[in-house]
């Protein structure tokens, strides 16, 4: 029974943690001049409209099930027109941030809360966790990842760069969770614990 609660819970933080994630795109999009994701009712709060079922359930489940050292998934993305933003390139970058930002500040409430004894230390434990992985993964710099578009808003639509990870990025980040597992794991953890540090100083 504990087992069983604890992946509902883990299962509930982190589709809450990919479906803020996904609006925060959506809702940044909409400050900078861009409507589709507006039009397409992706701003709503109805996890239904952004679970991948794939992304948001399976692949989460058969993390823990494989006693995975973390818990990652995704939504269905946000549809963005970024030719729309203006200023363009500082658009496409804090649309690209607003998902990692997002997690952060959802880590730094739910430790707010622990402090302020209102959340218990396991769930607020497991809310930061997640978040600050979820934030640190999507933070590495590859595309389609957040951190690959933060960096790669600066190309020209058209540099063989942009055009290469636009294509290729996603079956090189799946390869390289697999075969490079232990190194990819070093890297999100680094990040982690940077954003760790930052939280824990704020939270005081």
């Amino acid at each position: 029974m504990v087992d069983t609660m604890e992946i509902v819970l883990k299962v509930l933080c982190l589709v809450i943690a990919i479906v803020l994630h996904e609006i925060s795109h959506g809702v940044m999009a909409y400050a900078f001049g861009d409507t589709t994701a507006r039009n397409a009712g992706r701003l709503s709060l109805n996890p239904i409209s952004h679970i991948d079922p794939m992304g948001s359930l399976a692949l989460p489940l058969l993390l823990y099930a494989t006693n995975a050292p973390f818990l990652i998934g995704w939504a269905k993305p946000v549809p963005v027109n970024f030719m729309n933003l203006r200023p363009r390139k500082l658009g496409v970058f804090l649309v690209a941030f607003a998902g990692p930002l997002m997690n952060m500040l959802l880590a730094l409430i739910a430790g707010t809360l622990w402090k302020m004894e209102i959340l218990s230390g396991s769930v607020a434990n497991m809310a930061v966790q997640i978040n600050v992985i979820l934030a640190a993964f999507n933070l590495l710099p590859i595309l389609p990842l957040d951190g690959g578009r933060m960096i790669t808003c600066f190309l020209p639509q058209n540099h063989r760069l942009f055009y290469f990870f636009e294509r290729f990025g996603l079956f090189i980040l799946m390869g390289a969770l697999l075969l490079l597992s232990g190194p990819v794991h070093k890297v999100i953890y680094f990040i982690a614990d940077l954003i760790l540090t930052m939280l824990n100083k704020l939270i005081g």
